[in-house]
């Protein structure tokens, strides 16, 4: 069975959605059962075919994005001329461009849609499309999404209720747990930045509330590392220094899953600190507690509080709220068996629930139900 998964960008272009893309791509391609093929946005003016650890992949030449999304015509001739090769379509939205092709071309084959999150900053861009999300969803076979939180408070999800699936994302528990990693890589990060580590990964951008993980650092006692690349970076160094932190706040790039590995291994406390909605789970959450780190974050009605348990996994707090993420740290540092059975907590909720490989499991089996 041949399978083409639709977003609007793929590996190694980075982010949430890309991930997932990607796990799922490769690890069922590897499993056997279904050929997943991709078809996304480039980067660029040029149309690419090719082959990424085994996934065909075909980028369709774009002009560039307009409020965060591609701008390609491409996409659209190109998904008219493959999807007769396909048994099933597998769309992730957000994605405006994807559903303004599928409802031009109706292609005459079933899809299924993960539907990551809502669309947040752009709302008058949510609004006036409206009527393709009501499409799109209307006409899905299946609708698959991270958490049973984003069912139940998406307004635009609420029509279609009884399409949604719920497919949490998995853990690569095989790279991630709590006794992976590098002894020695974590004997010198415990050497450059001390024991005590907050640790926080991801994108420096404006939905991720760094800012209040900055200002939540005052009178706490620990190094706090933030690892990732963004726009926001030169502002947030700027708040360190607002706030009189910038000795205990350390700015990394992005790493690799490998050294990522080690970082978690060495930290005490993981947090994600995220204010809208566009944070639909949090890959990173369940990262750091597959490799057993008690986690704060934050209830906006998503995956963020659904991973992680709150008062059994770490603690979940208002957004927005560096009191309350100051007090949860504290709470945290000051009790070793309080943290460290927290973390236990934190990894086996991990191997009981979400796995990469229960993740493919599901989609393969929603894959079947749906083409039988």
């Amino acid at each position: 069975m041949n399978v083409l998964q639709i977003n609007k960008l793929y590996y190694p272009l980075i982010g949430g959605i890309e991930t997932i893309v990607r796990q799922t791509a490769e690890g069922i391609n590897q499993s056997g059962g279904f050929t997943v093929d991709v078809l996304a946005c480039n980067d660029t003016f040029t149309t690419a075919h090719e082959s990424v650890n085994g996934v065909s992949v075909v980028r369709a030449s774009s002009l560039g994005r307009v409020l965060s999304m591609p701008v390609s015509l491409r996409f659209i001739s190109l998904l008219n001329g493959m999807w007769r090769r396909y048994d099933l379509l597998h769309v992730h939205l957000p994605f405006p461009l994807g559903e303004l092709a599928l409802w031009m071309i109706r292609p005459q084959v079933k899809f299924v849609v993960t539907y990551h999150s809502d669309i947040v900053r752009q709302r008058l861009l949510s609004s006036a499309l409206g009527w393709l999300h009501a499409w799109t969803l209307g006409h899905a076979a299946a609708i698959a999404v991270s958490s049973p939180n984003i069912a139940a408070t998406s307004r635009v999800l609420k029509p279609f209720k009884e399409k949604c699936t719920v497919i949490p994302f998995g853990a690569d528990t095989e790279r991630f747990n709590p006794e992976s990693g590098d002894p020695g890589s974590i004997q010198r990060i415990h050497a450059t930045y001390g024991k005590r580590i907050i640790l926080f990964v991801g994108r420096l951008v404006y939905y991720k509330g760094v800012e209040y993980l900055i200002q939540a650092m005052q009178g706490v006692d620990a190094r706090l590392l933030i690892i990732g690349e963004g726009p926001l970076r030169q502002s947030l160094e700027r708040e360190a220094v607002m706030y009189n932190v910038q000795n205990a706040v350390t700015f990394l790039p992005s790493l690799t899953q490998d050294e990522l590995v080690n970082f978690y291994r060495a930290s005490s406390v993981f947090v994600l600190p995220s204010v809208y909605r566009s944070e639909a789970f949090g890959i990173a959450i369940i990262e750091a507690m597959a490799c057993g780190l008690p986690v704060i974050s934050t209830d906006l009605g998503t995956g963020t509080s659904f991973a992680n348990q709150d008062g059994v996994t770490g603690y979940v707090v208002p957004p927005r709220d560096s009191g309350a993420i100051n007090r949860a740290l504290k709470k945290l540092l000051s009790d070793s068996t309080l943290c460290s059975g927290m973390g236990h907590a934190a990894a086996r909720r991990i191997r009981e629930g979400f796995t990469l490989e229960r993740m493919l499991i599901e989609y393969k089996n929603l894959y079947t139900r749906i083409l039988s």
